[in-house]
C-alpha cells in the first residue's frame, strides 16, 4: 500500500520523552498519568528505525532520550530462578537474564517486548534486588535462585544485547 501524504500534515511531532521517563509536548510536561502510560505502551520503532507512538488509529514520530521502556518493579522467583519485570507501560513479562547489562552509569538494563526494546531498570526496581546483588572485583553479580548472573558493563546499554554470564550459584 502506498501512502499519499496529505498536504499540510506530517508525522513529525514536538512530543518527546526525557531520560527520566517524563513525556513533554512542545516544552510542556504531560502530567496526566493515564496518557503518559498510554504513550509508554504505544512506543514502537518505525520502519526507518526512529521511535514513534503507534496505536490502532495512527502513528507519529517522537524523540526518546534514554531507554524507550523502564522497568518499574522487579519480582524474583528463587524457586524457578526467574525474574519478572513490570514495565512502564503496565505490562509484565519475564526477563531474559542473558540480556542483563550494566550501563556506564551503573544502572542495569535488559531487553523487553521479546527482545525488541531496551529497558532501563529504575533505582526502585534495582533496590528490590538489593538482597540478591553482590559486587566483587569483577563487577555486579545477581543471584537468581540456583543461578548467578554477571551483567557485563557495556558502553551503550540501549543496543540490544545477549551475553550476560549465567552460571550455577556458588554458596
Amino acid at each position: 500500500m502506498i501512502e499519499i501524504p496529505v498536504e499540510g500534515r506530517s508525522r513529525e511531532t514536538k512530543i518527546r520523552r526525557d531520560a527520566q521517563g517524563r513525556w513533554w509536548n512542545d516544552g510542556v510536561q504531560i502530567t496526566h498519568d493515564a496518557l503518559a502510560r498510554a504513550f509508554d505502551g504505544w512506543v514502537e520503532r518505525a520502519e526507518d528505525g526512529r521511535y514513534c507512538l503507534k496505536n490502532d488509529i495512527n502513528w507519529a514520530y517522537v524523540a526518546i532520550e534514554g531507554p524507550p521502556l523502564f522497568g518499574r518493579r522487579l519480582e524474583l522467583d528463587a524457586a524457578s530462578s526467574s525474574l519478572r519485570v513490570e514495565l512502564s507501560d503496565g505490562r509484565e513479562e519475564s526477563v531474559d537474564l542473558a540480556t542483563l547489562r550494566e550501563g556506564p552509569d551503573g544502572a542495569l538494563y535488559c531487553d523487553a517486548r521479546g527482545g525488541t526494546m531496551p529497558c532501563g531498570l529504575t533505582s526502585v526496581a534495582m533496590m528490590s534486588l538489593e538482597d540478591h546483588l553482590e559486587e566483587d572485583a569483577d563487577g555486579v553479580l545477581l543471584r537468581v535462585g540456583a543461578r548467578s548472573v554477571r551483567p557485563p558493563r557495556v558502553a551503550d546499554p540501549l543496543v540490544p544485547f545477549r551475553g550476560a554470564v549465567i552460571e550455577p550459584a556458588h554458596p
